[in-house]
């Protein structure tokens, strides 16, 4: 006891130096969670009107893809018909062989209502 009676002072000093470190510790610790709690929440709220947005693009794509769906079913079943027909290997393209391309290359290059107008090309047959 005689030590402390002593060196009151420094004890003091220490004592005040510890506090204000712990002091110091908890608002900074207090300070990095509410940072983190902001940061947090706006993300929360950024995320939250980037799926509000996004909801009409899906139902349109979902609208979209099941268009698609009956044009490729469409096309396949021309494609298949056509292959089936045993004078496929003359190498005549007739109307229909025409219009089945430009019907498969049309559905590819746009869904309807979703995508920007398909590019206009020109076919390949000689004389138009």
């Amino acid at each position: 006891m005689k030590w402390l009676a002593d060196n009151w002072k420094l004890f003091a000093v220490i004592a005040l130096i510890a506090a204000t470190i712990g002091y110091g510790e908890i608002r900074y610790r207090n300070g990095w969670y509410a940072h983190s709690a902001k940061v947090n929440a706006d993300y929360a709220l950024k995320k939250q009107k980037a799926e509000t947005k996004l909801v009409p693009i899906e139902q349109k794509a979902a609208a979209a893809n099941a268009d698609g769906k009956i044009i490729y079913r469409t096309i396949t079943r021309d494609v298949v018909k056509y292959v089936q027909n045993p004078n496929r290997t003359v190498c005549r393209f007739d109307d229909d062989a025409v219009s089945m391309r430009q019907r498969a290359i049309d559905a590819t290059n746009n869904i309807a209502g979703f995508d920007e107008p398909a590019v206009q090309i020109q076919s390949g047959r000689k004389g138009q």
